[in-house]
């Protein structure tokens, strides 16, 4: 088929640019998986092809004609006056695009069409079989088409080695390279054939065996075993583990026998001695696929450490001399009214010097439990983690949730004397509160008293300055005005007259004297 110069020069030249830019940057084997492949030396390059134009060799037939070329030939030798021999020496055939032909020439090699039409003048080359795409993996004879797509490893085998392909196209003729299959690399293992490629994510070890060495592998890389006996046996985490313990029933000191649910926390801290000492790396079959993928054999080391450490510390407790936590669960819950502290909580020092009998230690005393003292259970702890520290664990703690005494009988005893001693607490806290609510209420009358006297008081000083004042002001007055009376005769006399008048006012009996200004010299009063 005759191709136009500007599809020429327009289509293929981009598609041949993309592909060589994705190369030349390495796109093709950017994920750490391929690194690992890459730096091993096990990725097989020399058969891919860069273009789809590469795939075809010189044997391979190309795109040479026409429909013109054709009818043109056909009138040649004569194909529309039903004359046999233009079949018999030319092969028509039409290669859609993204597809390859399959043909057969006279030797019997097997050759590959081009996209496009195509018109062979051989009696002998033959077409064995419809176009194929090329999303396929082609093979044909000993030629073979594959396309890996990225995020894939192609695995072929050559006279029983293996050969692992990146992405790209992949094209080779030969007797003994045979594709297997595309595989994934989304998994944590993978295998590929006696290879191993191996993802071990942060937070986990991966223990593997080479040869019977332990090999323990970090986390946060990619891995490769490059052997098929360097098998990979078990994935340990790091992380911190939180198990149930089983149900137990321990006896106290005062041999109280108890129903006791708890927890441990745990982690392994030395991954080489936790895979030596206790991870099952070997099955009695001697099969590598029967040993278990987990950390079973550990877990439950573990477990029966933590189980035996806490019965030997609710061995050592005295159960009946403690505060029964379901009881003081219940009794919390009715706070008392007076405005005291309420049941369970523990007075602080302050409180204790501000008039309150009970000592802090007392009531400290009366509410502690050792069953539920972290402190105190650190010695269970300390017990596991000898044991434990010798196969690479740590147990963090272990958590009492109940102890409940089996004998009912002796857990409704229990409960009884510990509601009525959490009553008397409470009744003793609520008077406690009464009377200090009295202590302050007289404390606020007396304050108001006084508060009351001292207003009295500068009430009467004020009203008495008031009062002074007001005599002064008036004495001055008086004086001013005697001293402008003096000033004049005339207002003198007349003063005296209105005083006189004033005097004989309301018809009191009066003297008359020798002389005025004798009038001045007489004392008389209303009753005379």
């Amino acid at each position: 088929m005759e191709v136009s110069p500007e599809h020429v020069a327009v289509s293929a030249p981009q598609t041949n640019m993309v592909e060589e830019r994705d190369m030349s940057k390495g796109l093709f084997e950017e994920s750490p998986a391929y690194e690992v492949l890459k730096v091993n030396g096990l990725l097989t390059t020399k058969y891919r092809r860069a273009s789809v134009e590469e795939i075809f060799t010189g044997l391979d037939i190309k795109s040479t004609t026409d429909w013109v070329k054709n009818i043109r030939l056909r009138l040649q030798w004569g194909a529309y006056c039903l004359c046999p021999f233009y079949k018999c020496m030319h092969t028509e055939l039409f290669v859609p695009a993204g597809h390859v032909g399959l043909l057969m020439d006279d030797k019997n090699q097997y050759l590959f069409a081009q996209p496009g039409m195509h018109n062979i003048a051989s009696h002998f080359t033959r077409v064995v079989g419809p176009p194929r795409m090329l999303t396929d993996t082609i093979v044909h004879g000993n030629r073979t088409i594959v396309i890996v797509e990225q995020g894939f490893i192609g695995y072929a085998m050559d006279n029983g080695q293996p050969a692992l392909l990146p992405p790209g196209i992949h094209v080779w003729t030969s007797e003994s390279l045979f594709y297997q299959k595309s595989v994934p690399l989304n998994d944590h293992i993978i295998t590929l054939g006696p290879y191993t490629l191996l993802t071990v994510d942060e937070g986990y070890a991966a223990v593997t065996q080479n040869n019977g060495k332990q090999c323990v592998l970090s986390g946060g890389k990619c891995h490769f075993l490059n052997h098929k006996n360097w098998k990979f046996e078990k994935l340990m985490s790091l992380k911190i583990q939180t198990n149930d313990l089983e149900k137990i029933r321990a006896t106290s000191a005062d041999n109280i026998e108890m129903m006791v649910t708890s927890t441990v926390n745990w982690r392994i801290v030395d991954v080489e001695v936790a895979a030596v000492m206790a991870a099952e790396t070997m099955a009695s079959s001697g099969k590598s696929g029967h040993v278990s993928a987990d950390i079973t054999k550990l877990r439950q080391d573990v477990l029966k450490q933590a189980i035996a450490s806490l019965a030997g510390f609710i061995g050592g407790v005295n159960y009946s001399n403690t505060f029964h936590m379901s009881a003081v669960n219940a009794a919390s819950k009715d706070k008392g009214a007076g405005g005291g502290a309420a049941l369970g909580t523990v007075l602080s020092t302050e409180e204790a010097k501000d008039g309150d009998d009970l000592p802090v230690a007392e009531v400290k005393e009366f509410l502690d439990n050792p069953l539920y003292d972290p402190e105190k259970l650190t010695g269970a702890v300390e017990h596991a983690n000898r044991v434990t520290r010798t196969y690479g664990v740590e147990v963090m703690s272990i958590n009492i949730i109940s102890a409940t005494p089996v004998d009912k009988t002796l857990t409704r005893a229990l409960a009884s004397g510990a509601v009525a001693s959490a009553e008397a607490l409470q009744s003793e806290t609520q008077a406690r509160g009464r009377a200090r609510a009295i202590a302050i209420e007289a404390e606020a009358e007396a304050a108001r008293t006084k508060i009351a006297a001292k207003g009295c008081a500068e009430a009467e000083i004020i009203k008495a300055k008031g009062e002074a004042e007001a005599e002064r002001l008036k004495a001055d007055g008086s004086k001013k005005a005697a001293d402008l009376l003096s000033t004049s005769e005339v207002a003198v006399e007349l003063a005296k007259m209105d005083r006189s008048a004033a005097m004989l006012n309301g018809g009191e009996k009066y003297f008359f004297a020798q002389e005025p200004a004798m009038l001045s010299n007489v004392f008389t009063k209303k009753s005379i």
